[in-house]
């Protein structure tokens, strides 16, 4: 007779198919979150762009009262291009004053200057900022004193 020698099967070194399903699926998911942090990150990176721009092209208009656009109530308008246009405001602003010495005339005159830029966005959607100052003026003393 001859002895029967049962052959335990080798282990063998390879993957399940449910640890393969699994390990794709944790891939899958860490992929879909890497996306979505990018495409958060683009998105960011365009909104500041876009505010960067808004911002200086505000700082200029603001940097020609003054100078190019005189420093006296009333309004102006505009546009920087095509997507861009600008509204600006200038009038008077009395400062309250609570001291007990009375005064005929101020030093300086101040005026609030208003700017309002509006454009559209990435979206199509109407967007404006305001954007608001106080310059100083002398006055004109001569015209106060003779009373023009």
């Amino acid at each position: 007779m001859r002895s029967m020698h049962h052959k335990t099967p080798k282990n063998n070194q390879g993957f399940t198919l449910i640890e393969v399903i699994a390990s794709f699926t944790i891939l899958a998911m860490t992929f879909m979150v890497v996306l979505e942090i990018l495409s958060n990150s683009s998105t960011n990176t365009i909104k500041s762009s876009e505010r960067t721009q808004i911002s200086l092209l505000a700082q200029s208009k603001m940097d020609e009262v003054g100078l190019l656009i005189p420093v006296e109530e009333g309004s102006q308008s505009g546009s920087f291009d095509d997507d861009i246009s600008w509204d600006l405001y200038i009038q008077p602003y009395e400062v309250p004053y609570e001291g007990n010495v009375e005064m005929d005339f101020a030093p300086v005159e101040l005026f609030k200057v208003v700017l309002t830029l509006t454009w559209q966005d990435g979206h199509n959607q109407q967007r404006s900022v305001d954007f608001v100052t106080l310059k100083a003026m002398t006055p004109d003393f001569e015209s106060v004193g003779t009373g023009r």
